[in-house]
């Protein structure tokens, strides 16, 4: 029998992979909040995708068992107290992944846990929960997985089969500094204008500001020794708008539903690495500001 994978964060991602594990051959168990969503699942004892039922189980954070193999995809702001939750049960050589948007959260799992196997991982899979789970897979992506300076052969046995395009990626590092770019440059500017992100590519104004945004964000990445694309960033940025034009991002969407955003592991993490090394964002540090006063 396969080891098992325990999943922290049973969001739309987090469903979607569990399906797929579950569809490798992986026995799977969602670690929940409370006893009540806990009891909401156990009423049918699986994630719908598709209309087909992918059965598994589901438990709290107290639970007793061991856990050797877990894949983390809570939203960033809540990676910390959700770690902490189960950190007691982890192998100390347990096997685990982070699948996140922005940066910080990866390197934090991996001070916590300096003797596991700790990988990284960027989608571009597109996902919603029609209703608790009940996962709808709204865009087939490429999930890229990979350790800094480290290969892992485990990592083979998500890539073989299942439903999902998964792949090895030696540079998951610059993979996922790529993504932060885009979202510093696109998802502030939509949360605080209240708008699709394609609107950001039609409005001139918001244009220019997206324009600035980028300017800042390949001056941090370049005192890394960091080349984030062939081109400008600002045409990438403009390119990612366009083919989601009709999307509302998901730092509008938390800020709409009154949720914490992100902003903190995306443009405050740049702000952060920025501040490091002594390079002034004062266009990134004006936005971070602005989505952080939508909560306060």
């Amino acid at each position: 029998m396969k080891q098992p994978w325990h999943i922290l964060g049973a969001g739309a991602i987090g469903s979607l992979w569990a399906c797929h594990l579950t569809d490798l051959g992986f026995p799977v168990s969602l670690i929940l909040r409370n006893q009540t969503k806990v009891n909401l699942f156990q009423q049918q004892n699986s994630i719908v995708l598709a209309g087909q039922h992918y059965p598994m189980t589901a438990e709290l954070a107290s639970a007793p068992e061991t856990i050797k193999q877990l894949l983390i995809t809570t939203k960033s702001v809540d990676t910390e107290n959700a770690f902490k939750s189960i950190k007691s049960r982890l192998d100390p050589h347990a096997k685990i992944i982070v699948l996140q948007n922005g940066m910080g959260s990866q390197q934090w799992i991996q001070s916590q846990c300096p003797h596991a196997d700790v990988v990284w991982a960027s989608t571009t899979d597109g996902a919603w929960l029609k209703t608790p789970f009940n996962v709808q897979h709204a865009g087939r992506g490429v999930t890229q997985i990979g350790a800094p300076n480290q290969t892992y052969t485990w990592v083979d046995d998500l890539i073989k089969g299942g439903f999902l395009n998964v792949v090895q990626d030696k540079n998951i590092a610059l993979t996922l500094w790529r993504k932060l770019a885009i979202n510093c440059a696109i998802n502030p500017l939509t949360a605080i204008f209240d708008c699709k992100n394609g609107e950001l590519i039609n409005n001139p104004d918001y244009l220019s500001t997206m324009a600035a945004i980028c300017r800042e964000v390949e001056l941090v990445a370049h005192a890394f020794d960091i080349d984030l694309f062939d081109g400008p960033l600002i045409e990438q940025a403009c390119h990612v708008a366009g083919i989601t034009a009709e999307n509302y991002s998901s730092m509008l969407q938390d800020v709409r539903q009154g949720r914490q955003t992100e902003i903190d592991s995306i443009t405050g993490y740049l702000c952060r690495q920025a501040k490091a090394r002594s390079i002034p964002v004062p266009i990134n540090l004006a936005y971070l500001k602005k989505v952080q006063k939508v909560h306060r």
